[in-house]
């Protein structure tokens, strides 16, 4: 994989990190949702849709070719989103 397209890949992975953030923000208002059925099936689909986003991304951008280099630019990114959103918060 050549250079540009490894940063390409990072940059994505950064970006859909902060994305996977908002989703996990939606997911814990069904969490809390009385019935039960509503938070299991809620939950799996969110899980589900953000797994196969993320896929079907990589697939378009580089083939579907996973580095290890992309879970840690998702954390950056899940853990940045988490920090701007305290700091918006106050």
């Amino acid at each position: 994989m050549n250079l540009q397209l490894q940063i390409i890949t990072l940059i994505t992975s950064f970006f859909y990190g902060m994305l996977f953030g908002l989703f996990i923000n939606v997911n814990y208002k069904i969490i809390y949702n009385q019935r039960k059925y509503i938070k299991y099936i809620g939950s799996t689909l969110v899980i589900l849709i953000n797994v196969l986003l993320y896929f079907i991304i990589l697939q378009k951008i580089n083939y579907a070719y996973f580095h290890p280099y992309c879970i840690i630019m998702l954390t950056i990114g899940y853990v940045l989103y988490i920090i701007i959103v305290k700091h918006f918060k106050k």
